[in-house]
Formats: C-alpha cells, sequence, structure tokens
C-alpha cells in the first residue's frame, strides 16, 4: 500500500493540471490516479488512469565491474549461469576474457 499522503502532497494532487508520466494534461471528468512506487511505496505524482496502469519500472538493474575481464570473471559468471535461472549472454575479447555480460533472469 501508498504511504499517506502528506498535506502538501494531498495538496500537489489536488491542485495538479497535468499528469507526471505523460506531461498531458488532465480534461474534464478523467480519473486521476494517485501513482506511487510498487517497491517503495512512495508517492511519485498524480497521473491519468491509462498512465498509472501502463507504467511499469525498470527491471533492468546494472552492475558495473572495473577489471573484472580476467580470472576473477570466470568465478562470477559459473556461479550466475548456475545459481539463478535463466540464460547469460557473454560478449567475449577472446576464450579467456570478456567484454561484458548480461545475466536474464526467469520471471521478471
Amino acid at each position: 500500500p501508498m504511504e499517506k499522503l502528506s498535506a502538501a502532497q494531498l495538496q500537489d494532487f489536488e491542485n495538479a493540471t497535468q499528469c507526471h508520466i505523460c506531461e498531458h494534461p488532465f480534461l474534464e471528468n478523467e480519473i486521476r490516479c494517485r501513482d506511487h512506487c510498487h517497491f517503495t511505496s512512495k508517492y511519485r505524482g498524480p497521473s491519468h488512469q491509462k498512465c498509472n496502469v501502463n507504467y511499469q519500472d525498470t527491471r533492468v538493474i546494472p552492475v558495473v565491474f572495473h577489471n573484472l575481464s580476467g580470472y576473477d570473471a570466470h568465478f562470477l559468471i559459473g556461479e550466475l549461469a548456475t545459481c539463478i535461472p535463466g540464460p547469460i549472454k557473454l560478449l567475449p575479447l577472446n576464450k579467456e576474457k570478456y567484454i561484458s555480460f548480461t545475466k536474464y533472469v526467469e520471471g521478471t
């Protein structure tokens, strides 16, 4: 559930003239929603009902490693490939070193 709105947030919602997602104006008699993050429960802003229903949080979490192209990468990639269901995509420089890799987690 969404956190309770503060007085200032409630006033901003009631006085809003445009959707915070698509930035188009609210039309007369149009249903407005109190959009919130489903992970943190924090209020994001007023939105059209369609925008709110169709909004999706990104399911990509970028992780950057410095100097992981050598020996240590093999351990990490081996564990990611076997411990977490889903394919792993490698961009190799050669048989020993990788430029990057992407892990796809099943069910997300």
